[in-house]
């Protein structure tokens, strides 16, 4: 049986941060939620993953 190896590598984008960041202080600033459809899509811009 043959094997096969892979590397995961998952990194995030430089602008996910501050994003989050800026999330989070307009949370606490206005008192609401965010929506969580497109705080979710935004994450799942910012994150990438590599399969090698």
């Amino acid at each position: 049986m043959a094997r096969i190896y892979a590397t995961v590598t998952c990194r995030h984008r430089w602008w996910l941060k501050y994003y989050l960041a800026g999330v989070v202080l307009m949370c606490h600033l206005s008192g609401r939620d965010p929506h969580p459809g497109r705080v979710m899509r935004w994450i799942e811009r910012g994150i990438v993953i590599e399969v090698r």
